[in-house]
């Protein structure tokens, strides 16, 4: 009997996926199922299971975040995310198993055969460190962000996105090209990938790209207008970050 848990903060991904894995027909037993990373870490510990299936970017507390505070842990671990190919290539360096979402059968067959094969090994810390390394070094160089969408991801090139809008639990993806994307996650979520490639919050609702930014005003409380003519209020927390962008472009 294998046994499994599966963490992942969307709680439709988590439900395929145990309906995916009672389709392989194998001796697979689910033993407990979280979308909230929190939850999940007060609660592995007192479970005795093989694999853990973990998505990685949750709010909260990533999948990363969830493993440091886990360790020493002593099941195997497959990541189920979703990122492109320079982050796939940090997988494939440090022989760590994983499933590109949307998750085919064949590749979670796989997972369970990798482990299989592994004679039950679970992963060590040198090889997490070595793929935490790698996955960094491949995220921070990657040019596109996978954006999910009612069937499946949209990846869009980093330089093409003009800003982002919160609207409730969803944020308005606003592109060079005039296409306007609504995307199932916080600003929180988008502002914690975007911030790495230089992105700036400057309000409650709203996340801008500085290479967008035509012009900052102080009057009417502070507000900036972005290439595309929005204009857009910065609210006073942010007015310095603001601030310092544009001294910081001046010396430059």
């Amino acid at each position: 009997m294998i046994k499994v848990v599966l963490v992942d903060d969307e709680k439709l991904a988590t439900e395929t996926l145990q309906l995916q894995l009672k389709k392989l027909r194998r001796d697979i037993e689910v033993v407990a199922v979280y979308n909230d990373s929190l939850t999940a870490l007060a609660e592995i510990p007192k479970l005795q299971f093989n694999i853990l299936f973990l998505d990685i970017e949750m709010p909260r507390l990533s999948g990363f975040e969830l493993l440091t505070k886990l360790m020493p842990f002593h099941f195997d671990v497959v990541f189920v995310t979703a990122y492109n190919q320079y982050a796939v290539e940090a997988f494939k360096f440090s022989a760590i198993s994983y499933c590109l979402k949307p998750v085919e059968d064949s590749e979670l067959m796989q997972s369970i055969g990798n482990w299989e094969q592994k004679q039950h090994q679970v992963m060590q810390k040198e090889q997490f460190d070595n793929f935490f390394t790698a996955y960094q070094v491949a995220n921070a160089t990657s040019q596109k962000v996978a954006l999910p969408t009612t069937d499946g991801y949209q990846f869009i090139p980093v330089q093409n996105i003009i800003r982002c809008q919160s609207q409730d639990n969803y944020t308005h993806f606003i592109l060079q090209n005039k296409e306007n994307l609504l995307i199932c996650r916080t600003l929180k979520e988008v502002e914690k990938i975007l911030s790495k490639r230089g992105f700036l919050r400057i309000h409650q609702s709203h996340l801008i790209n500085p290479a967008f930014l035509k012009k900052y005003s102080r009057s009417e409380g502070g507000y900036v207008v972005m290439d595309n003519n929005d204009e857009l209020p910065v609210s006073p927390q942010r007015k310095e970050a603001v601030v310092q962008l544009f001294e910081m472009i001046q010396r430059d």
